[in-house]
C-alpha cells in the first residue's frame, strides 16, 4: 500500500509545476520535491478521507502540504540554520544548486502551495478552512515556532526534556496535525478536530525522538544525511537526558499512547492506525 501511495504521488509533481515558468527556480523546486522521503504527511491527509472527495482533490491538497515540508527543509539545510550538505541521500538544494537559488526555491514552493488551494474545486468555505489550517501550523505559532526553538536548542543551555519535546511537537507535530485536520476537512467531520491536533503533535514528537536515535545508531546510508549535525551543531537531543535504551522505551510508550488515542476517536481509521504502526517499525 504504502509504495504505492508513493509512486502516485512523486508521479504528481510536474502535475503541480505546470504552470511555474521555466527557471533554475523552478529546477531547484522540482529537485528537492522529487528528492524522495516517507512522504508521511500527505499519507496522514489520505489517511483521513473519505470517498466522497474526487483523489485529484486530495492529491492536491496532500501536495500543497508536502511543498509546505519541503520548503522547510530546503531553508533548514542552509548554512544559516543546520548547514547540512545531504538530504534524503542526495546533495540539499542549496548544495546542488547555489544558496540563493535555494533560498527562492523554497519562497516558491511555500507560496505555491497556497496558490494550489485557493485553487480547488471545493466549497470556498472549505478552501478557506484549509487554507486557515496550513497557514496556521506553518507559521509563526507554528513550525516556524519550532524552528526558533530548535536555533536556540544547544549544549550550552540547561534544557529540560519538556523543552524539547514542546520544541518537536510544533516544529514537526504541527504539520502532522494540519495533515490529519485536513483530511478530516474533506471528511466533513469536525468532531474530532481537537483530539486529532493532539494525536498529530504527539506523532511529531515521538518521529523526532527516533530521528535523534537513528542519527546517533545508523549509518548514513540508513537515513541518507549526515550522522553528527545535532552533535556538530551542538544541539541537545533525548539521548542527553534518557541514553539510548530509555529513548527506545520513550519511543515505544508514545507509540503505545498513539494506538490508544486513535481508538478513542468517535470514528475508524484503520489507515491511520497503520501509518502510525508502519512509522514505529524504523526502529526494531
Amino acid at each position: 500500500m504504502f509504495d504505492e501511495f508513493v509512486q502516485v504521488f512523486n508521479g504528481y509533481s510536474n502535475t503541480v509545476l505546470n504552470d511555474v515558468v521555466e527557471s533554475n527556480v523552478k529546477d531547484a523546486m522540482r529537485y528537492a520535491l522529487e528528492a524522495g522521503g516517507k512522504r508521511l504527511r500527505p499519507f496522514l491527509v489520505f489517511a483521513m478521507s473519505n470517498q466522497w472527495v474526487h483523489e485529484e482533490t486530495m492529491l492536491k491538497l496532500a501536495y500543497a502540504l508536502e511543498m509546505v515540508h519541503t520548503y522547510s527543509l530546503v531553508h533548514d539545510d542552509l548554512p544559516a540554520m543546520d548547514n547540512d550538505d545531504y538530504r534524503r541521500g542526495q546533495l540539499t538544494t542549496h548544495k546542488r544548486f547555489d544558496e540563493a537559488t535555494a533560498i527562492l526555491a523554497g519562497d516558491a514552493l511555500l507560496t505555491q502551495a497556497f496558490q494550489v488551494i485557493s485553487l480547488l474545486d471545493l466549497n470556498s468555505d472549505i478552501v478557506v478552512s484549509a487554507i486557515r489550517i496550513l497557514s496556521e501550523a506553518s507559521g509563526a505559532n507554528g513550525m516556524i515556532l519550532g524552528q526558533v526553538l530548535d536555533i536556540q536548542n544547544d549544549t550550552d543551555h540547561a534544557n529540560q526534556i519538556s523543552d524539547l519535546y514542546s520544541l518537536y511537537a510544533y516544529k514537526t507535530g504541527c504539520l502532522f496535525s494540519a495533515a490529519l485536520r485536513l483530511g478530516n476537512l474533506l471528511n466533513k467531520n469536525q468532531e474530532n478536530e481537537e483530539h486529532l491536533d493532539r494525536i498529530g503533535k504527539k506523532l511529531g514528537i515521538v518521529f523526532q525522538i527516533q530521528d535523534d536515535y537513528l542519527e546517533r545508531t545508523s549509518t548514513f546510508d540508513v537515513i541518507g544525511k549526515s550522522n553528527q549535525s545535532d552533535l556538530d551543531n551542538h544541539k541537545k537531543t533525548v539521548i542527553e537526558f534518557l541514553g539510548i535504551e530509555g529513548t527506545k522505551m520513550k519511543i515505544n510508550e508514545l507509540y503505545a499512547e498513539l494506538n490508544r488515542d486513535i481508538m478513542l476517536l468517535n470514528e475508524t481509521y484503520p489507515k491511520l492506525l497503520d501509518i502510525v504502526n508502519w512509522m514505529k517499525d524504523r526502529i526494531k
